[in-house]
C-alpha cells in the first residue's frame, strides 16, 4: 500500500467538511502546503496511529511537519501494517 496515498485519504477524512485539502505529492513538502495546521496534524496522527497499531502514549510524541516525518515515526513504532485497500483501511478507522 502506498503510504502517501493512505496519508492523503486519512487527511481528507480527518479535515472538517467545509475545509479544502490539497493532496500532498511530495513526502518532504511541509504539511502546511496542503493547508494542514497543527490540529489537523494531530488528528491525522491519531488515525494513523490506530491504523499502524501505535500505542497512545507513544503516538503523543509524534510532531511531524512533513509526510516523511510521519512515515519515519510510524516505521519505528508500528506494531502492525494495514491490510486491504486504502478505502477499506480508512473505512475501518474509528472516526
Amino acid at each position: 500500500m502506498d503510504f502517501l496515498t493512505l496519508f492523503n485519504a486519512v487527511a481528507r477524512a480527518a479535515r472538517p467538511a467545509f475545509q479544502d485539502y490539497k493532496d500532498i505529492t511530495d513526502v518532504n513538502a511541509p504539511l502546511q502546503d496542503a493547508g494542514l495546521d497543527s490540529m489537523d496534524g494531530m488528528m491525522i496522527g491519531v488515525y494513523m496511529s490506530e491504523i499502524y497499531g501505535i500505542p497512545d502514549e507513544i503516538a503523543k510524541e509524534m510532531h511531524p511537519t512533513t509526510v516523511q516525518e510521519f512515515l519515519d515515526f510510524i516505521n519505528i513504532h508500528k506494531t502492525k501494517d494495514p491490510v486491504g485497500t486504502v478505502e477499506e483501511v480508512v473505512k475501518g478507522v474509528a472516526w
